[in-house]
């Protein structure tokens, strides 16, 4: 039975099984109206935004939900269904408490 929920993850832990994940990062840089990076300071992602309207700037901290690709050549791009502000949450907080519950479920 396939999980329709969203993996929470950050880019270093990004697995070539995972189908719908989620990434909370900074905007670092933004392309295009079509795209952005996504940096987690794990690791940077390509974020394409398909039908989304970016209603972001650099530096914004986002959580985004969408669809893993694996490119032949081992780039992973991350497809946002659902950008979310996390402008609020306490970053430094939230990777500690990420480490944690890796280190209680492995």
């Amino acid at each position: 039975m396939e999980n329709k929920y969203a993996k929470q993850r950050i880019i270093d832990d990004i697995k070539n099984e995972d189908l719908l994940i989620q990434i909370t990062g900074y905007i670092e840089k933004i392309n295009d109206n079509n795209s952005f990076i996504l940096n987690d300071d794990t690791g940077k992602i390509k974020v394409n935004l398909k039908e989304i309207k970016l209603n972001f700037k650099e530096k914004d901290l986002v959580n985004v939900i969408g669809e893993l690709n694996i490119a032949s050549s081992g780039e992973k791009t991350l497809e946002a269904n659902i950008i979310q502000d996390m402008k609020k949450l306490n970053f430094k907080y939230y990777k500690k408490l990420y480490k944690l519950k890796k280190e209680i479920l492995e």
